[in-house]
């Protein structure tokens, strides 16, 4: 098996990690999960973790 190929970024830094934030609200505003018209839920009506 070949050793692994290190990724570089366009500003040639070599990408060694891969950090992933979750979160309740999405702030892209995308037609795929959020139209125009969307409201969102108060935050005493969203899941928590608990």
């Amino acid at each position: 098996m070949s050793p692994a190929v290190p990724l570089i970024d366009r500003f040639g830094r070599q990408i060694d990690y891969l950090r992933i934030s979750i979160t309740d609200r999405c702030d892209f505003r995308c037609l795929y999960c959020m139209s125009e018209d969307m409201t969102f839920l108060p935050r005493a009506q969203i899941l928590s973790l608990e």
